[in-house]
C-alpha cells in the first residue's frame, strides 16, 4: 500500500513539473498557438495554463503598480470563452506570432473583452 502512494505521488509530481516547464518554455505566438491549436489536450492544457497565468501576473502588476486596465474580464466570461478569443486572434493574425506570447494574450484580450469605461 505504502508503495502505490510513493508511486502515485511521483506521478502526480513529474506531471505537474512537467506541464510547468512545457508552459514557462512558451515564449513566442508561434509557441502558444501550437499549443492552443493543438489535437493533444495536455498541449491545449499548458496552453490555457499559459494565459491564465499571464491574466494573473497582469493582474498583480496592475494593483501593484497601478497601470492602466488593458481589458476586463467580467465574471460571467468563461475560460472556454478566454481560451477561444486568444486562439482566434493568433489564427486571424499569423503575421504578429513571432512577438512574444505574453504581448499576444494581452492584445487578444483588449480586443476580445476591452476595458469598461
Amino acid at each position: 500500500m505504502r508503495l502505490k502512494a510513493i508511486v502515485a505521488t511521483v506521478t502526480i509530481l513529474v506531471v505537474l513539473f512537467g506541464g510547468l516547464a512545457s508552459a514557462s518554455e512558451t515564449e513566442s505566438g508561434i509557441e502558444l498557438y501550437e499549443l492552443l491549436a493543438s489535437k493533444n489536450p495536455y498541449s491545449r492544457f499548458v496552453g490555457q495554463s499559459y494565459i491564465f497565468g499571464v491574466i494573473d501576473t497582469t493582474h498583480s502588476i496592475n494593483r501593484v503598480w497601478h497601470l492602466p486596465v488593458k481589458w476586463t474580464i467580467t465574471p460571467e466570461v468563461t475560460n472556454g470563452q478566454i481560451y477561444e478569443a486568444v486562439k482566434q486572434y493568433l489564427e486571424e493574425h499569423p503575421e504578429e506570432r513571432n512577438q512574444t506570447a505574453y504581448s499576444l494574450v494581452d492584445k487578444a484580450l483588449g480586443g476580445a473583452f476591452p476595458p469598461k469605461k
